[in-house]
């Protein structure tokens, strides 16, 4: 499962560019694009965190 992690967020960075591009045109209003991101980012370190704790549990 974390290599799954790990893949998307290889493909993330890879296609952020048009990520960024596509989440631009879906919401042209810049602070709900940045609660938007931060809130798939803060996803990504709670699954990152919940797999660490039942790893070390």
């Amino acid at each position: 499962m974390s290599h799954i992690v790990i893949v998307l967020l290889v493909a993330a960075f890879i296609f952020r560019k048009p990520l960024g591009r596509l989440l631009r045109h879906q919401l042209p209003n810049r602070g709900k694009r940045q609660q938007v991101l931060t809130t798939i980012i803060a996803a990504f370190l709670l699954v990152i965190a919940v797999r660490l704790v039942a790893l070390f549990w």
